[in-house]
């Protein structure tokens, strides 16, 4: 199979088990997929959703959001290193 069609079935099931799952399954669910995958930018999308189902409202609300961010910032770099 072809990767973009890997990944579209990954978003498809993912988006199913953050909505289903609590907010901590789906967390180690989206660092594995974002370990697997090279620059896996979903992840974002999936730290908002995390963000606007689950959290509370604090003084800042996007909490999941910004630790997706880093750490697919943190993986970015790693597998940067990694290869040279």
């Amino acid at each position: 199979m072809k990767t973009p069609v890997i990944r579209l079935l990954f978003f498809i099931i993912t988006f199913t088990l953050v909505v289903i799952l609590p907010w901590w399954v789906s967390a180690i669910l989206l660092a594995l997929l974002t370990i697997y995958f090279p620059f896996y930018i979903e992840v974002l999308f999936f730290g908002f959703l995390i963000d606007t189902l689950y959290s509370v409202q604090n003084n800042f609300p996007y909490n999941a959001l910004t630790l997706a961010f880093v750490f697919l910032l943190v993986t970015m770099f790693v597998r940067t290193q990694i290869r040279t």
